[in-house]
């Protein structure tokens, strides 16, 4: 099997405004919104695939706008003085082609726009090491660099919640970052999107994360409220240590391999319009 087949990618855009501009603190769906049109301009039916409603999975996450001064009265100020910085992540490799296909056409300089603001892209990073977000790698590297930890340390650093579906007085949302909510999480992703013979064995999976894993420590954490053009949106942020108890190293592998995984997966809802992102703390940014 061609190990590309299999390739998971962390894209960054160094972008800078045209002029200066003021636009909405919470902009995830705007960046989501030019992703697609992004997908679009190279493969019309895939950005339409992308864009169905209710997936059991979507292959790619959107991070918030980085590089930005502290909003106020829910908008940020923009400066064609300053770079900023985008993230997308593909989890699947003819995504990763169809837009990367659009920057390699030579019909005027890049631009991505978010809303009706214009962003020039300046760089586009994608090894590691060019930006501590981005990156590359692929499942079966996930797998075979995963060995037993006593302890996994995350950093969540975009709001970050769980749904469990429509009830009769509502959404019910949690914001609590429980070890089954988040490792129960990154297994049903990685069970999507992942090669049948990674795949884990989620129910084994869950009974010991509900018996040996606990929070260890957390710090800075705290609540958050994004403004979606719609609907209020709130999560949690910050980082937690969650110790892995009991001789178990097959789970402990797994659970280290889902701890990697998480950098381009994302954890939880609205992960493809800014929620969720988190990377290993010692690893990555």
């Amino acid at each position: 099997m061609n190990p590309q087949l299999n390739t998971l990618y962390s894209i960054v855009l160094k972008l800078t405004p045209t002029r200066r501009v003021t636009i909405r603190a919470t902009m995830g769906h705007q960046a989501h919104a030019a992703f697609l049109r992004t997908v679009r301009e190279s493969d019309p039916a895939l950005a339409e695939v992308l864009h169905t409603p209710n997936p059991s999975a979507r292959p790619f996450t959107v991070s918030p706008l980085m590089g930005v001064s502290r909003a106020r009265d829910g908008e940020i100020r923009l400066s064609p003085e300053r770079d900023y910085f985008l993230r997308f992540t593909i989890l699947h490799p003819p995504i990763y082609q169809r837009f990367m296909a659009r920057f390699l056409r030579s019909d005027g300089r890049p631009v991505i726009h978010l809303g009706r603001t214009e962003l020039l892209i300046k760089e586009i990073l994608t090894t590691p090491g060019s930006h501590p977000w981005a990156g590359y790698t692929s499942w079966a590297q996930l797998v075979a660099e995963a060995c037993p930890k006593r302890e996994i340390e995350l950093e969540f650093t975009s709001p970050t919640a769980f749904g469990f579906g429509q009830q009769e007085w509502g959404k019910k949302i949690v914001v609590l970052p429980e070890p089954t909510l988040v490792f129960g999480n990154l297994a049903k992703s990685w069970n999507d999107l992942a090669p049948p013979p990674l795949q884990v064995d989620r129910n084994a999976l869950r009974a010991y994360v509900e018996q040996h894993v606990v929070v260890k420590r957390m710090e800075n954490v705290s609540t958050q409220m994004l403004r979606f053009s719609r609907w209020p949106q709130v999560g949690f942020v910050g980082r937690i240590a969650y110790g892995l108890m009991g001789d178990n190293d097959p789970a402990r592998c797994q659970l280290d391999a889902l701890a990697d995984y998480a950098f381009y997966g994302g954890v939880g809802i609205k992960t493809t319009m800014g929620m969720g992102q988190v990377y290993r703390t010692g690893g990555t940014p």
